[in-house]
């Protein structure tokens, strides 16, 4: 048939009732290839357990819990220690995974491919989060899938009790390593507490005088020395007029009555000394001195012997004498009070001129110490939250796993869907039909039919004589299609002989076809 001839439908018709056993034979052939996977398929078995996420048992606002990670990092951090390697080898020696159909697939391929047979489907619902409507994991569903379901009960079981095991270690050691973690810091805290409490006592013992607290004091102080003082300076003032007095009444007796002995004695000898505090005895003036001073006594000590009276204007230049001596006294008396005064108050001033810097200083370690008390009482709170998480944790009544549906031996396969796999077999086998009979189409160039010739000719041929069958092509149809009838029957007969008596008896086989199928 010419190349780019265009086929019409009939065209398609004629050609499928030529090759009808040709299609009939592909559409068998695929279909029961279907038939014969979806009935010999390994089934496989799929074991679930589900587990809830039970809430902490104490009010999170009366205990607050010490893990806040999210549901599905906790999930995906108790998977990853589940699915390990040494885990998994040990659940597949326990029940020999790996004992049918290992071949030579290394160790890591057939751990990778257990991992694949095992999944987790989280269970969520609507709920309001922070003020927002959103989903809220409550459960999730662990299975793993095996030809046997023996295999898959007991894996799911051990999979499902390491993974409530390890809940319970993880949300333990991570109180633990909180409480533990808060009690160092805790403890440093407080440390760095107690060292600034040293530090500010040793700057206030150090700067006891200028302290911010003794600043009234010592203002007042400094208020009373200046009252004082002025009050010395008074009274010293009054001291050296009434002096001044004393010392012209003092003279005025001298000249009536003239000096005395005794007083003139006292003269020497007070200077006497003044001298020794600057010469030695071998010099000129204090040798002299002294000479006058021993005859001086020597007249005293005879003026004594006669036992005369003393006379009345020598007693008013004694008397006179005592009350400048006095007078003296007291002035040098006040001069020292001044003194003293003067003293304090200088004191006084630069100790005030202290206390700012000191005040200063004394802040800075104040306010170093408080913040350092605020951080550790708060450390503090959180390491008692921590603790009493960690005794929730260990008593089981914070949030936990709780094994809500256990794992059950399946019953029913879940793959493979073998209607449906019947079912698509069903469709692909027409599909192929259909491509065969494109196929033949294409690769055969004969021409046939009068549309065909009259494309090729370029003009309608003159008559069509149509095909005529005659009797003995009618015969042999028939006969070829009873043979292949007959063939196709024997064909199954001798299958189903064979599978009888050297395999399993047709019974078994069709229970098993009929279990697998249900």
């Amino acid at each position: 048939m010419a190349a780019d001839y265009q086929l019409t439908p009939q065209d398609y018709l004629s050609i499928a009732r030529r090759r009808a056993l040709y299609l009939i034979g592909t559409f068998v052939v695929v279909f029961l290839g279907a038939v014969v996977i979806a009935v010999t398929m390994p089934p496989t078995y799929r074991s679930t357990g589900t587990i809830m996420v039970e809430s902490q048992q104490v009010p999170d606002n009366i205990v607050p819990s010490a893990i806040k990670s999210q549901f599905d990092e906790r999930i995906n951090s108790i998977r990853q220690r589940v699915l390990t390697r040494e885990s998994l080898l040990r659940i597949a020696s326990k029940y020999g995974l790996f004992k049918d159909g290992s071949g030579s697939r290394t160790t890591a391929e057939l751990v990778d491919g257990m991992r694949n047979r095992i999944g987790i489907e989280l269970v969520n619902v609507e709920a309001v989060q922070n003020y927002r409507l959103g989903k809220a994991t409550i459960a999730f569903k662990l299975f793993f899938e095996d030809r046997h379901s023996d295999i898959a009960y007991n894996v799911t079981r051990d999979l499902v009790a390491l993974f409530l095991d390890w809940n319970v270690k993880l949300r333990t050691e991570s109180a633990a390593e909180a409480a533990l973690f808060l009690t160092q810091e805790s403890d440093k805290l407080k440390t760095e507490v107690d060292r600034l409490e040293g530090v500010i006592a040793a700057y206030k013992r150090q700067n006891s005088s200028s302290l911010p607290e003794q600043e009234t004091l010592r203002a007042n102080m400094l208020a009373r020395a200046e009252n004082d003082l002025h009050e010395v300076e008074r009274d010293i003032r009054s001291a050296k007029d009434a002096l001044r007095s004393l010392e012209a009444e003092l003279s005025a007796a001298k000249s009536s009555a003239g000096e005395l002995p005794a007083d003139e004695l006292q003269r020497l000898k007070a200077e006497h000394a003044k001298l020794s505090a600057i010469y030695t005895e071998s010099h000129p003036d204090l040798r002299a001195l002294k000479l006058k001073i021993t005859a001086l006594e020597q007249k005293t000590n005879v003026a004594e012997a006669q036992s005369a009276p003393a006379s009345p204007p020598n007693l008013a230049v004694y008397l006179a004498q005592s009350k400048v001596d006095s007078a003296y006294a007291r002035l040098e008396s006040l001069e020292q009070q001044k003194k003293i005064l003067q003293a304090k108050i200088i004191q006084n001033e630069h100790v005030m001129e202290q206390t700012p810097r000191v005040k200063q200083g004394l802040d800075i370690l104040l306010r170093d110490r408080d913040s350092a008390q605020k951080k550790y009482e708060e450390i503090y709170n959180k390491k008692m939250n921590a603790k009493i998480a960690e005794n929730l944790e260990s008593e089981n009544k914070a949030e936990r796993f709780t094994l809500l549906e256990p794992p059950l031996v399946p019953e029913k396969p879940v793959k493979p869907d073998r209607i449906k796999i019947i079912v698509m077999g069903f469709f692909l086998a027409i599909a192929s039909s259909g491509g065969t009979l494109l196929l033949m189409a294409t690769v055969d160039q004969r021409i046939r039919g009068a549309d065909a010739l009259a494309y090729v000719l370029g003009q309608p041929p003159l008559a069509v004589i149509p095909y005529l069958v005659i009797q003995e092509e009618e015969v042999r149809k028939r006969r070829l299609l009873k043979l292949s009838v007959a063939v196709f029957a024997g064909s199954v007969i001798a299958a189903a002989a064979a599978i009888h008596f050297f395999y399993m008896p047709l019974d078994i086989v069709l229970s098993k076809i009929q279990a697998r199928l249900s």
